[in-house]
């Protein structure tokens, strides 16, 4: 794309954000010329046909000069988030193909060309610890398949699979995390030290502007991307009334795979599970060959050894942590209470151990040795 069109795309992104079907008929109706669009824009003279399409237009009015396209892309370049447009090479092809796709994306990390098998995998963010379990174990298998887990980094499910997908060392793109918020806003902020690894090794991405806060009817919409930009969706657990319902949702209007775990009809946390699969609606699985095969790849299994811990590379609070769980298994409070470190200094120490496999998290916060 010739630099001074991609460039007025760049504002029409800018200005107008998540209102897609404005950008997409403003595009349309220039044929493509963003910047005839800006020209217009500037000279407050854009076609409307209704209040909204006015408002919208007020907007690029008063967004529309060289200034602020200068003051975005030095944002951008400040906090170190690429923007791909829907037209770049490296923009997600299946993502591409779905309805009124975002007309850019904001990312931190990288994006390949070419995503290896991209799956999503989804889930109950207070989830049991059978679901941590399978969640963990797939999204490795999956992972150490080459596959690219994809998330939203959420509490629960999202962020243990994008914990598991990073265990794979000999993947150079194990996961994705789509955001309900700008780029560079984590939230829930818990998840500082994956969102941290996910740039390192994947990439974080969002269709929202940077610096837009998380809030709640962001989600549904950033749903949408989770499956749309994957080939098939997995999902571990949830209750008959659960956000993972949006998703599949999507995914099946989207002619995504979809994949279940099944579970005890008596739980209520598998009883979305087994009604899409009682449905219909999703394939039952219970490890990674079964959505691997689906794709005509085979799974290659992740072996764990039992290793000994390098003590001298712990920090202290580590170190004394270790000795506290090697004793008993114990909760949030009372490793709060028995090393006397502040939260920040305890969350970090505990998310590190985690990453490093070191020690687990079962629900109510309950650590324990892996």
């Amino acid at each position: 794309m010739e630099q001074k069109q991609r460039r007025y795309r760049q504002w029409l992104s800018f200005a107008l954000g998540t209102a897609h079907g404005r950008l997409h008929d403003i595009l349309e109706s220039y044929e493509g010329d963003a910047e005839a669009a800006f020209h217009d824009a500037r000279a407050d003279c854009l076609p409307s046909q209704n209040k909204r399409e006015e408002g919208l237009n007020e907007q690029l009015h008063k967004k529309a000069s060289e200034a602020y396209i200068d003051k975005c892309l030095a944002y951008l370049s400040r906090h170190h988030i690429q923007m791909i447009l829907l037209e770049d090479e490296n923009y997600p092809a299946l993502l591409r193909e779905i309805h009124r796709p975002p007309m850019c994306l904001y990312v931190k990390g990288k994006l390949p060309c070419q995503l290896p098998l991209p799956i999503a995998m989804i889930g109950s963010r207070k989830c049991s610890e059978h679901g941590r379990e399978i969640a963990l174990h797939l999204s490795r298998d999956l992972a150490a398949a080459n596959a690219c887990v994809v998330s939203g980094l959420a509490n629960g499910i999202d962020g243990i699979c994008a914990q598991g997908a990073l265990q794979t060392a000999e993947n150079p793109f194990p996961t994705i995390a789509v955001l309900g918020s700008g780029v560079d806003v984590v939230y829930p902020k818990r998840n500082q030290r994956i969102y941290d690894a996910i740039v390192e090794r994947g990439a974080v991405v969002s269709e929202y502007l940077p610096g837009e806060p998380a809030i709640p009817a962001y989600f549904p919409q950033r749903n949408r991307i989770i499956s749309g930009i994957s080939r098939g969706v997995v999902v571990i657990e949830a209750e008959l009334q659960s956000g993972t319902s949006i998703t599949v949702d999507f995914a099946l209007e989207q002619g995504r795979d979809v994949f279940a775990v099944p579970g005890r009809p008596t739980d209520p946390k598998s009883k979305g599970t087994n009604r899409l699969i009682q449905m219909g609606c999703a394939k039952p699985v219970m490890e990674a060959a079964d959505i691997l095969d689906e794709y005509g790849i085979q799974v290659k299994k992740t072996i764990l050894q039992e290793k000994r811990i390098d003590e001298s590379s712990l920090s202290f609070q580590q170190q004394l942590i270790l000795r506290l769980l090697q004793a008993s298994e114990r909760n949030y409070d009372e490793l709060s209470e028995m090393t006397g470190f502040s939260p920040l200094e305890l969350n970090f120490a505990l998310t590190e151990m985690e990453l490093s496999e070191i020690i687990k998290q079962s629900s109510g916060r309950l650590y324990s040795l892996k």
